[in-house]
């Protein structure tokens, strides 16, 4: 199959789906973000000031974007990056 040939399906929705930001962290959190779009039933949240991407699927794991695709990492890490600050981030009632 030629390049041109190759044709992929990606599904990308865009009514809002804010559970599972709301399952990992608290409130006043959750309102540093826009939800952006779902891609293949990954949530796309931006952080409103460092405007980084925070990844979670439906059952409110989260991915980050690597060279080979999206890969699950520790939330807390990603929070890291995400936000530029540790700690505070996770809701205590969340789960992993």
């Amino acid at each position: 199959m030629s390049e041109i040939d190759r044709k992929v399906t990606v599904a990308v929705e865009l009514t809002a789906n804010w559970a599972p930001l709301e399952s990992r962290l608290a409130p006043e959190f959750c309102a540093e973000f826009m939800w952006m779009y779902r891609e293949n039933g990954v949530e796309h949240y931006k952080h409103i000031v460092t405007r980084r991407y925070l990844r979670l699927d439906q059952g409110g794991r989260c991915l980050a974007s690597m060279d080979d695709g999206l890969k699950e990492v520790p939330f807390e890490q990603e929070w890291r990056r995400v936000s530029g600050r540790a700690g505070g981030g996770e809701h205590n009632g969340a789960g992993n």
